[in-house]
């Protein structure tokens, strides 16, 4: 996993997992990466959570869906099985309901979206079993609207038949007790009546900020939901629609055979519903204290009210406050977002909502700003037909299209006659017309004319502008899709761009809003080479500090396209940045853009940073670039001296501890005293910091020091960190392992250390000397859980070497 992803830290940890977040090296992207956490205490629980963790990767990978955590690579190392999924950065509801609840319009939104999920995960007969408000995170898209995004489908299964849930080793039921079905606590078949049950859940608690089923003890949960002791929510929320608060607790009836039969059919209720006009509201009173009868439990919204008898009695509940809702707005740093409210609101205001504004002339005037202009001028230079009044009325004058009419059978010198037309007798009998009666057409004034011209020729020119830029967007975009085939093949090295090409990456790259377009493009910047004599690095660093954009992709475009091109010409404009912004994300993600540049002229940068700076996220950037310089130094004694003049001149615990862990890089027998006395100290902090120290030692000094320290330590927190570092050491090195992994186990004095070591050694080679170290643990018989896992290790390592040979023989 080295050679693709780096680990940057730890994101969270959960009952089988922890998730980090790491740098994917080739498709230079950010990911997050679940490992299964391997306890000392339950030798069964890794090979369960390994289970889990394929089982997981197979599911996801099956499943992709815009509202569902997207799987990119599964693959295993020395540590075991891992899961790379794409990096969410957001909030989940239950981080969201600390702030406030939902409001309808937010909540229409996040119900529509989930139960597209849903229906996707069911089409494959997938039942998620642990939906809680902490799975269901809300990102953030640059248009401003939220997208739902449904994670860890650790605990789901592949399975169209009803099958049992998943216990723990100790009998456990996995998942939050606050958001489970009943008959998850039964411990009968269930199958995706529970996820709709506990997405239910979830609604409810969304919306009232409140859980609807509470005890003060575990026990108490679960005889709430087994006795569906629940206030209905339009007596807990207020000025939502009523058919709403049917349609949650639709979801969260006592029976499976009482619940939506599908996502499928829930969301169309749901859209059915939505189209009332001016629904009910709720007021957030109990039945009860408003003096009305008690509704019924079963509700399903679009159906008739059902009897009251169906089912146990409901066991009321104090009334619950629900907390103030509020719309969700992008992250501070997002530019405004485009839509009038939190969300469009797609269906017909609520009573007692504002209406929609209505368009107006000027919005209607923007919306075709060409074609209004255009009529504007037509209609100025128009002029009509003067007829003589005696003849035809100025209301009876001839339309146009008469002229032009098909099923006329008059001849055109017939149209233009006026319909009454007076005559004279003349005295022999004779009859003539009267002169000068027939209207004239009256010709356009030469300035009529010109202005016509004029219109004529600006719609010329429009038109003209019109075809070009579309060529220019064509051309654009052939481009665009040139770089990004280039870039996204698997041997590409580089990506061969002029300074056009290197704009039109630059501009798109803050706008696309699709996170796979996103990282082709990066990939495509990472890998640009100028054919000009266009300076990228230098193009890249000015636009990434000086243009206007969402932070995210500004953290990206600084720590992670410029870091991996390591171009030192940069490095000024970067630290300048870093020191000058007063946004620390973004100053952290400009100090991490030089680590791979920097040199040993840049130490003393680094430490002036940690000296001065008030912000730990920078200290640590700034400690992570100064370990990285001295790792890939060949003068490290000069080094030392630097390193060693902060330490001695620290005015802090933070900055002393620091240093000793870049002592620990620098790794010279001067670095060895300092970081030596630090470990005698009586002081904890100081001896972790040197037991960190001493776990990086750049020789095998560092490790012989852990080993000395072991013999006489005796805090049970500080030995195991020493003991943790010198296996560290080990699988760092991976050099003299026989002589190193048997004084490690010479040390190992407890029982998590004696199965730390076992589990280590079952992964090397069979070799004589490993089997030796693994027996004298199986034959010390202290601990029954060492002694089980030994003798189960030799059997595995005996079964390896009879692979092994067996396939020799073949050979």
């Amino acid at each position: 996993m080295e050679e693709r992803y780096e680990i940057k830290g730890k994101i969270g940890q959960g009952g089988l997992g922890a998730v980090y977040r790491a740098q994917d090296l080739r498709m230079n992207r950010e990911v997050a990466i679940k490992r299964i956490i391997t306890s000392s205490d339950d030798t069964n629980l890794p090979a369960e959570a390994t289970r889990q963790l394929q089982q997981e990767a197979g599911i996801l990978a099956s499943l992709q869906h815009p509202n569902i955590v997207t799987v990119y690579d599964v693959g295993s190392d020395e540590d075991g099985l891992f899961l790379v999924m794409e990096l969410l950065t957001g909030d989940t509801i239950e981080d969201l309901i600390v702030e406030a609840s939902f409001t309808w319009t937010d909540f229409r939104q996040l119900a529509k979206q989930t139960m597209e999920a849903l229906i996707a995960a069911q089409e494959l007969g997938m039942v998620h079993r642990d939906l809680k408000p902490s799975n269901i995170m809300l990102t953030w898209l640059p248009s401003g609207k939220f997208q739902v995004k449904i994670v860890d489908f650790g605990l789901s299964k592949l399975s169209p038949q009803p099958s049992m849930q998943t216990i723990d080793q100790s009998d456990g039921v996995f998942g939050s007790i606050y958001f489970m079905a009943p008959e998850q606590f039964e411990r009968v078949p269930i199958d995706l009546k529970a996820d709709l049950y506990a997405i239910g859940c979830v609604y409810y608690y969304a919306l009232t900020g409140t859980y609807p089923f509470e005890s003060d003890t575990a026990a108490g949960v679960m005889a709430a939901h087994l006795q569906h002791q629940v206030t209905p929510l339009h007596e807990v929320r207020e000025g939502i629609p009523m058919w709403v608060c049917d349609w949650v607790m639709w979801h969260i009836n006592r029976q499976p055979s009482d619940r939506p039969a599908s996502a499928r059919e829930s969301l169309r209720v749901f859209l059915e519903n939505d189209q009332q006009a001016s629904p009910p509201l709720s007021t957030g009173i109990p039945a009860a204290a408003a003096g009305q009868p008690k509704r019924p439990r079963l509700m399903i919204p679009g159906a008739s009210p059902v009897s009251e008898t169906l089912g146990a009695p409901a066991v009321s509940q104090p009334q619950k406050t629900a907390s103030m809702s509020r719309p969700l707005a992008p992250p501070v740093g997002y530019k405004p977002s485009v839509h009038t409210t939190a969300q469009v609101l797609e269906s017909a205001p609520l009573a007692g909502e504002a209406p929609k504004p209505q368009e107006t002339p000027a919005a209607q005037n923007n919306a075709a700003p060409v074609a209004k202009l255009a009529s504007s001028i037509l209609k100025r230079a128009a002029v009509p037909v003067e007829v003589p009044e005696p003849q035809i009325a100025p209301t009876a004058r001839l339309a146009p299209t008469a002229k032009l009419a098909p099923t006329s059978n008059l001849s055109p010198t017939a149209i233009l006659k006026p319909a009454l037309v007076p005559t004279e007798r003349l005295s022999n009998g004779s009859t003539t017309r009267k002169a000068t009666l027939a209207p004239k057409k009256k010709k356009l004034s030469s300035a009529q004319q010109t202005m016509i011209a004029a219109v004529l020729g600006i719609l010329v020119v429009i038109l003209t502008v019109y075809l070009i830029k579309r060529s220019e967007q064509s051309a654009e975009a052939k481009l665009y899709n040139e770089m990004i085939s280039q870039a996204i093949k698997p041997d590409a090295t580089e990506v061969p761009v002029t300074n056009r090409k290197l704009e039109l990456l630059l501009r798109t790259a803050t706008h696309v809003g699709v996170n796979e377009q996103r990282d082709a493009i990066y990939m495509a910047l990472h890998l640009a080479k100028s054919t000009d004599d266009t300076d990228v690095d230098a193009r890249i660093a000015e636009f990434a500090t000086t243009q206007e954009m969402i932070p995210n992709i500004r953290i990206v475009l600084l720590r992670d396209v410029l870091r991996k091109r390591k171009n030192p010409a940069i490095i000024g404009t970067l630290m300048n940045f870093a020191l000058s912004t007063k946004d620390v994300p973004i100053a952290e993600a400009a100090i991490q853009a030089t680590r791979f540049m920097a040199d040993d002229s840049h130490l003393a940068q680094m430490l002036d940073i940690i000296k001065t700076s008030n912000e730990n996220s920078l200290i640590i950037a700034a400690e992570g670039n100064a370990a990285e310089i001295i790792k890939k130094s060949t003068a490290k004694p000069a080094l030392f001296s630097q390193v060693s003049a902060v330490y001695e001149s620290a005015s802090s615990e933070l900055i002393r501890h620091t240093m000793l862990r870049l002592l620990g890089h620098i790794g010279c027998d001067q670095s060895l005293a300092i970081v030596k006395k630090s470990l005698d100290s009586p002081e904890v902090p100081n001896q972790i910091a040197a037991i960190v120290a001493l776990g990086t030692w750049g020789d095998r000094s560092g490790f012989d020091a852990l080993i000395d320290f072991l013999q006489t330590a005796t805090d049970l927190g500080i030995r195991t960190r020493a003991f943790n570092a010198a296996y560290d050491y080990i699988f760092q090195t991976k050099t003299e392992l026989k002589e190193n992994w048997t004084l490690l186990a010479e040390q190992a004095k407890t029982k998590n250390e004696q199965l730390k070591v076992i589990r280590g050694l079952v992964n090397l080679k069979p070799e004589p000397w490993v089997y030796a170290i693994i027996q004298k643990f199986a034959d010390i018989k202290k601990h029954d859980e060492v002694t089980e896992l030994a003798e189960r290790a030799i059997e595995k390592l005996k079964d390896i070497e009879s692979i092994q040979s067996g396939a020799k023989e073949e050979e």
